[in-house]
């Protein structure tokens, strides 16, 4: 498949949710906070989240309003990328916790009417 067709930009974008559900589902903030090798994973699955997403914006555009949220999270991203000095680790773990599950969601949606087109 190649590397920016929609399909394979959703798939790396739910690879990230994926991951960040299962870390937030295995740890809590205090252990983030106290983390800094988790505190790097957390920013580097939100940068290739947000990069997955800004690619299929910019490429398949009709394929990516129907994500819904995918602009805040290239806003994450470029925030992460950008303001790596100040990020605040509390703001990660709340997004994770409260929007990455309506994201993935959103994301499954399109990835399965993708597979059956």
């Amino acid at each position: 498949m190649p590397q920016h067709e929609p399909l394979a930009l959703l798939l790396d974008a739910q690879v990230q949710i994926d991951d960040l559900l299962s870390k937030t589902a295995t740890i809590d903030l205090d252990r983030l906070m106290s983390s800094t090798d988790l505190q790097a994973i957390f920013e580097r699955r939100f940068e290739i989240l947000g990069e997955s997403l800004r690619r299929l914006q910019r490429v398949h555009p009709a394929v990516f309003v129907q994500i819904e949220g995918a602009d805040e999270a290239i806003a994450m991203r470029n925030f992460i990328a950008h303001g790596y000095d100040s990020v605040d680790h509390r703001v990660l773990w709340d997004t994770a916790v409260e929007d990455l599950p309506r994201i993935g969601r959103s994301i499954a949606v399109v990835i399965e009417a993708l597979r059956t087109q």
